[in-house]
């Protein structure tokens, strides 16, 4: 027998099998008709690669903007995957360049940038970040559930009106969803029953260029952590809850005078007040999330996501910086603290957790600063 199989961010589709001795003609006609199968009717995008090998800019058309030239960076080092695979978001960060939309950041007012030589100084503002990099994020969200995109309209129209959120989330430039690329088309072409239920769809986002929180230490490190457990607070109370606080979606910018400012990143697993698709649904990066939600109880969405839940995330994430980092590096050892809980499953990183909170914290508070480096964890 042989079984085809379709595979995209929604889940696996198993087709009926054939007998190829006992079926031989219908197996031939297969045969040839995967054969003269166009390069994108194997599941690539015609815009992102019409053929083979293909490299260079990306046009997507704007209804806005019009024309919208995007030129990926896949060879950067500073290219972040969530994870490979073939299901899921399929999260990708990468730098992009764009003459359209770099034009679009020049025509925004800079509420930071200096005043003219002779001219009095501006009021002082809220900070603004203003770097002309951009990072383009390409994923593939539920269709069921609100998008990135529409979170952050909140989160804006909250920052409006509170200057210890404004500045503090991320700016983000434009957005496209690629409607034809949802997984609802091929399931509803099968006859396949709920059709549109966990359906995916593609969407890129770029955004002005952030750096990651590990990279700061000392009194930077601890200001921006601070001022985004504040921005976090206000927007949770706003009605915007994050529900994924982890070290890769804390970061930071600077001013031109130098001063570093927070950010709360990545919202695509977020969700706002009334927004029933969430749920109980339990959502985080497991190292980071809280035992609670690592129980089985939690894990089975039987235990509502609260605020104290991503306060302990913060928590975590501190910790987890501080002994992991030094000077803004990732220290250079063979072993490091934490590195089963990046391995195991939900419930034992939450019983590793536990552990270290009744005996193994007390290992490290005893320590002084200048002695972390000999401690046996980190032999």
């Amino acid at each position: 027998m042989t079984y085809m199989w379709c595979f995209d961010q929604e889940d696996t589709i198993q087709f009926a099998g054939i007998n190829f001795i006992q079926d031989l003609p219908r197996f031939l006609v297969l045969l040839l008709a995967l054969q003269r199968m166009q390069y994108t009717q194997w599941g690539f995008h015609p815009l992102f690669e019409p053929e083979p090998g293909f490299s260079g800019p990306v046009y997507v058309d704007d209804p806005k903007l019009g024309q919208v030239d995007l030129e990926f960076d896949f060879d950067s080092d500073d290219v972040c995957s969530s994870h490979f695979g073939l299901r899921g978001r399929a999260t990708t960060v990468l730098p992009v360049k764009s003459q359209a939309l770099s034009q679009l950041l020049r025509s925004c007012e800079h509420p930071n940038k200096p005043s003219a030589p002779g001219t009095d100084p501006p009021p002082p503002g809220p900070p603004h970040n203003t770097s002309t990099d951009m990072v383009a994020k390409l994923y593939w969200p539920e269709e069921s559930c609100l998008s990135e995109p529409e979170i952050l309209v909140k989160v804006q129209a909250i920052a409006e009106h509170d200057s210890r959120v404004k500045g503090h989330v991320p700016d983000m430039v434009w957005f496209h969803k690629f409607d034809e690329t949802s997984t609802t088309h091929i399931r509803k072409a099968l006859g396949m029953s709920n059709a549109a239920e966990g359906s995916c769809v593609f969407y890129v986002v770029v955004f002005r260029r952030l750096e990651p929180i590990t990279s700061l230490s000392g009194p930077e490190f601890r200001d921006a952590w601070w001022q985004i457990v504040i921005c976090h607070y206000i927007l949770w109370k706003g009605g915007v809850y994050h529900r994924d606080i982890s070290p890769s979606n804390l970061m930071f910018y600077r001013l031109p005078c130098g001063h570093v400012i927070g950010v709360l990143n990545d919202y695509d697993l977020s969700s706002i007040q009334g927004d029933c698709a969430r749920g109980n649904e339990c959502t985080g990066t497991v190292p980071f999330m809280s035992i609670d939600l690592l129980t089985l109880s939690g894990l089975d969405g039987a235990v509502e996501h609260m605020y104290w839940h991503d306060a302990e995330s913060f928590v975590w994430v501190f910790v987890w910086v501080c002994l992991r980092y030094k000077n803004g590096k990732l220290r250079r050892k063979c072993r490091l603290p934490f590195d089963e809980w990046l391995k195991v499953d939900a419930p034992s990183c939450a019983m590793l957790k536990s552990h270290f909170l009744l005996v193994e914290r007390r290992k490290y508070t005893r320590l002084r600063a200048g002695e972390l480096d000999t401690c046996p964890g980190f032999s």
